[in-house]
């Protein structure tokens, strides 16, 4: 999706669209776009695109729905790009790199003077420590939103500051984000020039 498009997919609720299951944090105005492969089990590749105004100081997307021993993905703006950072808490503390998960930031990743967009694929987002998602039921996932920028916005280890915005979950049917191997394999191609997997990764 091209990000002048945006204006229309930040306005929509939860809602299973061409196989990704859309939401939108009503108070951020943040969405979160979700996909996957066809799988009985995990471990399986998840699709995710973030779609943020351009003043969200950086959103982030927790798989195992709250900010404890859960794979993190924090995105923000770059330039006229986005970084991904997989990131990784075991306590209350600003979350560190994780080397778990490999965040593929497509080239489609672009910011303007409104909206910033993040597509990513990960790797590692499906298993981790025991812990699996159910390609075929519900699951939690969560979300939290600053309206801090980052200080080096060019670095993945960069430090950030509070989800001040807000912090909460959603449940997601993941059969309503399941796609076939072609159609996942075309919504990536349709991210852009598919980069190197790498644990934070600027899009530019």
């Amino acid at each position: 999706m091209k990000i002048s498009n945006l204006a229309g997919a930040v306005l929509v609720a939860a809602a299973s669209v061409q196989g990704q299951y859309v939401w939108t944090e009503p108070t951020s105005n943040v969405t979160f776009k979700i996909a996957i492969p066809e799988a009985t089990a995990a471990p399986f590749d998840l699709a995710l695109s973030i779609i943020a105004p351009v003043a969200t100081g950086w959103a982030g997307f927790a798989t195992g729905g709250c900010m404890l021993r859960s794979p993190l993905l924090i995105a923000w703006k770059n330039g006229d790009g986005v970084m991904v950072s997989p990131r990784w808490a075991s306590a209350y503390h600003p979350p560190e790199l994780y080397n778990g998960t490999k965040a593929a930031v497509y080239s489609g990743s672009t910011a303007n003077e409104t909206h910033w967009v993040a597509n990513i694929l990960c790797t590692g987002c499906s298993s981790w420590a025991g812990f699996e998602l159910n390609p075929a039921g519900n699951v939690t996932f969560g979300w939290g939103v600053s309206s801090h920028a980052v200080d080096t916005p060019s670095d993945p280890a960069a430090s950030i500051r509070f989800h001040d915005v807000g912090k909460d979950h959603f449940e997601v049917d993941l059969t309503a984000a399941r796609l076939a191997k072609a159609d996942f394999d075309a919504l990536l191609e349709s991210f852009g020039d598919a980069p190197k997997p790498t644990t934070g990764m600027a899009a530019r």
